[in-house]
C-alpha cells in the first residue's frame, strides 16, 4: 500500500501562532510553521498560503531577533520543499560568515584548479552567496531565487569536489543530519540544484 502523498501547501496559520516559530511547536504542527514561515520570507504568488497579516508578524520576529529561531522550524522539512530549500541556504550562509577562513581556503583551491584547467569562468564567491542569503532570510529579496539556488548548488559542488565533507565535527555549531551526512557538500548541491529548477518551475512550496 502506497503511503499518502504529502501536502504541498500548509494550512493556513493564524497571527497569534506566529509565537511559536521560537518555541518548540507541537510537531503535528511543526510543518505548517515551517511553511507559513518560509512563504513569509519567500512569497510563491499565487500559491502563497500565509495571510497579510501573519506575514507583517514573521517579518517583524525576524528583524527584531533575527532569523535563527524560525529557521529551527526548517530543520525537518524535506529538501524539494521551500522551507527545506531554506535550511540549507540558511547552513550555507551560516557556513560561510562562522568560517570564513576555512571557506576563503577551499573557494581559493577550487579556483586555482580552474584556473590551472583553463575553465571559463568561476564560481560565485562566498561574500555574494552570504549576500544573497542574507536578503532572502532577511525578507528583503527574492527577485531572482532560482538564480540563488542555482549560484548556491554550483558553490557547493565546486567546493564538495575537492573536500565532500561540510562539518567536520558533532560538536561543531553548524553540525546537524545536512552538514554531517556523507559527502554533504555534494548531498546540498544536488538538493539545491533541484529546488532551483522546481522554484522556476512554481512548483517549490
Amino acid at each position: 500500500m502506497s503511503s499518502p502523498r504529502r501536502p504541498r501547501r500548509p494550512a493556513q496559520i493564524d497571527p497569534e501562532q506566529v509565537e511559536y516559530l521560537t518555541g518548540e511547536p507541537d510537531p503535528a504542527f511543526s510543518s505548517e510553521l515551517a511553511h507559513a514561515s518560509a512563504q513569509a520570507l519567500l512569497p510563491t504568488g499565487d500559491r502563497q498560503a500565509v495571510e497579510p497579516e501573519v506575514r507583517t508578524r514573521i517579518l517583524a520576529l525576524v528583524a527584531e531577533e533575527g532569523v535563527d529561531g524560525i529557521a529551527e522550524s526548517w530543520v525537518r522539512a524535506p529538501a524539494d520543499t521551500l522551507p527545506g530549500a531554506l535550511w540549507r541556504g540558511y547552513l550555507l550562509r551560516e557556513w560561510i560568515r562562522r568560517e570564513p577562513e576555512e571557506v576563503a581556503r577551499r573557494y581559493g583551491a577550487a579556483v586555482k584548479i580552474a584556473e590551472a584547467a583553463e575553465v571559463d569562468g568561476r564560481p560565485t564567491s562566498p561574500a555574494q552567496i552570504k549576500q544573497g542569503w542574507d536578503r532572502v532570510l532577511a525578507g528583503k529579496g527574492h527577485e531572482n531565487f532560482a538564480g540563488l539556488l542555482r549560484d548556491s548548488a554550483e558553490f557547493a559542488d565546486v567546493i564538495g569536489g575537492l573536500e565532500a565533507v561540510w562539518i567536520a565535527s558533532d560538536r561543531h555549531e553548524l553540525a546537524t543530519e545536512v552538514t554531517r551526512r556523507d559527502e554533504a557538500l555534494l548531498a546540498t548541491a544536488r538538493e539545491l540544484a533541484v529546488a532551483a529548477k522546481g522554484y522556476a518551475e512554481g512548483v517549490l512550496d
